[in-house]
């Protein structure tokens, strides 16, 4: 292979922190926020122009009931906008049955949501810095000193006394290190149409599961034209909610790749392109073919192709899923509710090897056959909320992630609303 070598150069230094987080989606979020609730200066890190990540670029708009610690805060906040599970968004809408609910999945508004994020990083002033990517990590004998940013502005570095990674890629970790291992997940495209007449499609489908049925029917008798990259028996597509928070409006998964290089760049571009495709072409047939959907429109489509895992973290602990949902673990830092308690240990967020490090979100150490479960935004949030916690004590005392005593990092989280 054909390379270049890059001349030594100074690299500034733009801000110094105590908690630095990379990536805003809802595990960032929540990590800078409890990381500055409990006394950290914190500096956010975004690769885009606003925050919530998959769950608001790629539309992952319906989540299991946001029921615990951060989360519920978070859903009080939508619900004042009425831009969460509208049916319930009443007066005593946070004291009624959705919010401790199984794992129904409740709809919420993009928009709200990127809007009320950084109102909250605001609040606890945390500093954001959009556009920047995380190009490199720089850590000598198992601490990270700083991480390498690139922006409109160039290339710069932030210097932090703990850095949280909630990339959902376990950027940081890789770079830095630390044990990963890279898994592969299906590739899906998330697309809203609007101004749908759903009680006439209904008619027709007889409930919205029928959608992928239909297009079966349509696969098989040669209607359309096009290939949706996927057996119809299996995921996409089909209709993921319908009369989101606006009636008329339906969040549909398009076609669906498979690949275990979505770290790839060439890869991933293909991914875009072909799965953009797929819901172009979707939502023209569905236009043409289906009652109800006459008048419907292409609302909006994923910033970004919604691929659902790449990197995972190889922890401190791995647990199986057994082990989740029995929670029996001494050391548990989160108890998201979807469907029954799960429990995540302290360990599968603390990374072997590097001192200064947390990881949290959907990358956090887990065997492969409970992470289906662990990447769902509850999670997310409540990790993040875990890490930030853990952060801000292990920089206020000076010791690392590892030496945190975690019956006072549990003790904290009660004291600010977790229930564990």
């Amino acid at each position: 292979m054909d390379y270049f070598v890059e001349p030594e150069r100074k690299v500034p230094v733009v801000n110094d922190v105590d908690v630095l987080v990379c990536g805003g989606g809802f595990a960032g979020v929540a990590a800078a926020v409890a990381a500055a609730r409990n006394g950290a200066s914190v500096m956010l890190i975004e690769r885009y122009g606003f925050l919530g990540g998959l769950a608001t670029g790629a539309l992952v708009i319906t989540t299991p009931p946001l029921n615990n610690g951060i989360n519920r805060e978070i859903a009080r906040r939508l619900v004042d906008w009425q831009s969460y599970a509208p049916d319930w968004a009443k007066d005593d809408a946070m004291d009624s049955e959705f919010i401790d609910s199984g794992d129904n999945l409740l709809p919420y508004d993009p928009e709200a949501t990127k809007y009320e994020f950084v109102r909250m990083l605001l609040e606890e002033q945390v500093e954001i810095l959009f556009h920047s990517y995380i190009a490199d990590t720089l850590c000598t004998d198992g601490h990270i000193d700083g991480v390498i940013i690139e922006n409109k502005g160039g290339r710069s570095a932030v210097r932090a006394k703990f850095i949280i990674d909630a990339t959902g890629d376990a950027d940081v970790a890789a770079q830095a290190g630390a044990p990963v291992r890279t898994v592969e997940r299906p590739i899906t495209m998330m697309f809203n149409m609007a101004d749908v007449d759903s009680e006439r499609a209904l008619e027709r489908l007889g409930k919205w599961t029928g959608l992928k049925k239909f297009m079966r029917e349509a696969i098989a008798n040669g209607e359309i034209d096009f290939d949706l990259g996927v057996d119809a028996d299996f995921g996409a597509p089909g209709i993921f909610a319908a009369d989101l928070i606006h009636k008329g409006q339906l969040n549909i998964w398009g076609g669906m790749l498979y690949s275990n290089q979505s770290l790839d760049p060439a890869q991933r571009t293909r991914a875009e392109i072909v799965t953009r495709d797929h819901a172009f072409r979707m939502a023209g047939f569905l236009k043409k073919n289906l009652p109800g959907f006459e008048n419907a429109r292409l609302e909006q489509m994923s910033t970004e192709v919604g691929i659902r895992a790449t990197r995972n973290l190889e922890g401190e602990l791995s647990p199986a899923k057994k082990e989740v949902v029995r929670g029996a673990f001494s050391d548990t830092v989160a108890r998201p509710y979807l469907g029954k308690d799960l429990a995540v240990p302290y360990r599968s967020l603390l990374p072997k090897k590097i001192d200064n490090l947390l990881v949290a979100g959907r990358c956090i150490s887990a065997d492969d056959d409970i992470m289906g479960r662990l990447r769902l935004i509850p999670v997310c949030s409540a990790t993040g909320e875990a890490a930030g916690v853990a952060a801000a004590m292990a920089t206020a005392q000076g010791i690392s992630a590892k030496a945190i005593d975690v019956g006072q990092l549990q003790a904290q989280l009660a004291e600010q609303g977790v229930e564990l």
